[in-house]
């Protein structure tokens, strides 16, 4: 299985795109064609589609062998790759980069792949001039390659090459359902066992493989082409064993999948023979085919065949926590490819030093480390921390020269600002001797909302020097301590560096900017951010600030990547840290050292977000755990960011505009506590509409979408169908 479930309505309907068939027809096919097959009887062999009807072929005929032999690939292991060729394809790229960060030597995967594919065709035309079949073995394959590379014999290089092939073998392959049983019940019989196969690895690496996947001790003895070069197809390589094992060739049982290796070949010979003609099995590998032959044409599928590698969840499965099963399945593949494409970023641009940004960086951090050691040589990988930085914990020192205008209106971007209360929550202003002169300023109720940008209370509180000083004073106590534990992380004079969080609007970065940029060694800060959404809301001085938009990035006027800000509550909470928010700093009194103060737990917002920790921990977890697996198939496939994201960007569609009814009712669940500019809790319930009457009166309905955080689900909520469809539509045409 992968990552999407091979009979899903969905994989179904991709079936047929790719096939360019009916899937109703393309099963019948198959159906067909094994009623056919199934327990077809041909003198002494058998046909089945199944394991469990392979147990009953070989129930049939055991009684009168003394031998049973299995072909490895396709009959007792089942590969999750294919084409098999995609193992050398990654063995080449290990290879290659293990050459240019350890020997120095460059070698492409390219030049590795083709000098590979050039050694052992040599090597097979070479036995075939001998007058054998036309196989070699990967030993000599390796010798070669490492001669070619090095310019002499090099034992610890050929080892290196056979390593980097065995270890993917093993990581890809797995023995298939049901095989274990046959083995274990043979083993009763008193039955000897071995098994046959024509593959270049040798003897000792089927043996290593054997041993990993706990299979070892079934078998007697292993026969492989590589080692004699013989092979199945001629009928040589079932020769040699029939005179090593001593036995006569009706005493013999073969099973493999091969049509003619496996089957007509040894029953041409007198040997019985079973095939395992697993449609199953054909149907996961069709799929897989189809996508590899469909990358190759187009770049969107290159994503698609890639997660269509991931493994399906293997704890919690079975709708037994939607939160995780949610992590892993959507939440974890945009979480992933965001990381992946910070870390190519991290590459290109030579970035000396990493902060993961609190509250969101700390899951970041997290799958960073999963991937930095897989993706990042020794030289490209820079120092990592996660920081505790925040807007709030940043805003009042970036005051240091006064509060102007673009400033003071930050605290009204806010569908529940309460006027010059949010102005001044935003930056932490609340004392009182600030108090005392907003009513010289016309503010007689300090929460009533402001609509007017313009309120010349505003600008006529903003011209008070008075005012102006206060704020100066402040700011200047905040930035000391903010400077002080800058200076902790080794901020200033660290050359490049990246700020990496969920983003939106970069404040955090503006404000570091504002503040500290005078100072000659204000480093040239990279924000890597999920999304950047500015809207020229923030002048950045692009000499030493560069911002990076990886999913979504205003700049690029992308209707795709919009979809990203359509629910942007959902990807923050989806990403935070169970930790507080950092509001400010202190300085322990017995350290000397700046540490970090939290909200308070007893704070309303707090408490909605404690409410919600288990939930957040479980979406989390599915993420890291998916990140595993995205890893392990960008090492397999070499997709890189670009050939991921098309794929991500469908998916991140499909859950956000297309929500299925349990999706809906579950996020619904989730509440946002917002602590930039107001105290509000933001209940998702409450944008759910319960009546589908709501649409009759079309002004009514149109701002009640307008004001949802989500406006998919809440459309979605009414249950008439099509209208989600009708809304992405009118979303990417003119915009929401």
């Amino acid at each position: 299985m992968g990552f999407m479930d091979i009979d899903s309505p969905g994989c179904v309907e991709e079936s047929k795109r790719c096939l360019g068939i009916d899937a109703g027809l393309f099963r019948g096919f198959l159906d067909l064609k094994m009623l056919r097959l199934n327990w077809r009887k041909v003198g002494s062999g058998r046909q089945v589609k199944t394991v469990r009807a392979l147990m009953a072929a070989i129930e049939g005929l055991i009684s009168s062998v003394d031998i049973v032999s299995f072909d490895v690939f396709d009959t007792l292991f089942e590969r999750e790759i294919e084409p098999p060729e995609k193992v050398k394809e990654a063995a080449a790229r290990a290879l290659s980069q293990f050459l240019n960060e350890t020997l120095g030597v460059a070698y492409s995967s390219h030049e590795v792949y083709s000098l590979r594919n050039l050694i052992e065709g040599k090597l097979r035309e070479k036995s075939g001039a001998e007058g054998k079949d036309t196989e070699c073995s990967f030993t000599a394959i390796a010798d070669e390659m490492a001669r070619a590379i090095s310019g002499q014999a090099n034992e610890p290089l050929r080892r290196q090459i056979i390593k980097f092939d065995i270890d993917i073998e093993k990581d890809v392959i797995y023995v298939k359902e049901g095989m274990i049983e046959i083995l274990k019940w043979l083993k009763s019989l008193n039955k000897r066992i071995i098994a046959i196969s024509n593959m270049y690895l040798d003897r000792e690496h089927f043996e290593e493989i054997f041993k990993e996947k706990a299979i070892d001790g079934y078998f007697d003895d292993i026969y492989v082409s590589s080692d004699h070069a013989l092979g199945k197809h001629s009928g040589k390589l079932f020769d040699y064993v029939l005179l090593k094992e001593r036995v006569a060739p009706e005493r013999l049982l073969h099973i493999g999948d091969h049509a003619e290796a496996d089957y007509r070949v040894p029953l041409r010979m007198g040997i019985k023979a079973i095939r395992l003609y697993d449609v199953s099995h054909l149907k996961k590998k069709h799929i897989l085919l189809n996508y590899n032959a469909l990358a190759s044409k187009n770049p969107y599928w290159r994503g698609r065949y890639a997660l269509q590698l991931i493994r399906p969840l293997r704890s919690r499965a079975g709708g037994g926590d939607f939160y995780y099963n949610y992590g892993y399945s959507f939440l974890g593949p945009v979480y992933a490819a965001f990381v992946y494409g910070a870390i190519g970023e991290i590459k290109r641009h030579e970035i000396k030093k990493a902060f993961f940004i609190s509250r969101e960086g700390e899951l970041f951090l997290n799958i960073y480390n999963i991937f930095a050691p897989a993706l990042l040589t020794a030289k490209e990988t820079p120092t990592a921390d996660y920081v505790y930085l925040t807007r709030k914990s940043t805003a009042l020192a970036s005051l240091c020269k006064g509060l102007p205008l673009d400033k003071a209106l930050l605290g009204l971007c806010n569908p529940a600002q309460k006027g010059i209360y949010s102005i001044l929550n935003v930056f932490g202003l609340y004392h009182k001797d600030i108090a005392a002169l907003l009513g010289k300023h016309g503010f007689k109720h300090i929460e009533e909302p402001i609509w007017n940008y313009n309120d010349s209370r505003i600008t006529d509180l903003l011209a008070d020097k008075d005012f102006q000083g206060l704020v100066r004073g402040y700011a200047e106590v905040d930035k000391h301590k903010l400077e002080r534990y800058l200076n902790q992380l080794r901020f200033f004079g660290s050359g490049k560096t990246a700020f990496i969080d969920i983003g939106w609007s970069a404040s955090i970065q503006k404000f570091l900017q504002d503040t500290f940029m005078p100072r000659h060694d204000y480093p040239h800060v990279y924000g890597l951010y999920f999304g950047f959404s500015n809207l020229g809301q923030y002048n950045f001085d692009e000499t030493r600030n560069t911002v990076i938009g990886i999913l979504l990035d205003q700049r690029r006027a992308s209707a795709v990547e919009q979809i990203f800000a359509r629910f942007e509550e959902l990807f923050e909470e989806g990403a935070r840290s169970l930790q507080p928010t950092t509001v400010g700093y202190k300085i322990n009194p017995k350290t000397g050292m700046v540490e970090p103060v939290f909200k308070d737990d007893k704070d309303s917002g707090r408490a909605v977000e404690l409410l919600n920790n288990d939930l957040i921990r479980a979406m989390k977890e599915g993420a890291v755990d998916f990140s595993k697996e995205f890893l392990r198939s960008v090492m397999l496939t070499g997709c890189t960011f670009e050939d991921i994201k098309p794929f991500i960007m469908t998916t991140a569609e499909r859950c956000i505009a297309f929500p299925s009814k349990e999706e809906m009712s579950y996020l619904f669940r989730i509440k946002h506590a917002e602590d930039f500019g107001s105290k509000s809790v933001t209940d998702f319930s409450s944008d759910r509409i319960k009546s589908r009457t709501a649409i009759l009166n079309p002004a009514r309905f149109k701002a009640m979408v307008k004001k949802s955080n989500w406006r998919y689900g809440t459309v979605k909520s009414m249950g008439i169908p099509w209208v989600n469809l009708l809304l992405r539509y009118y979303d990417i045409i003119r915009g929401l």
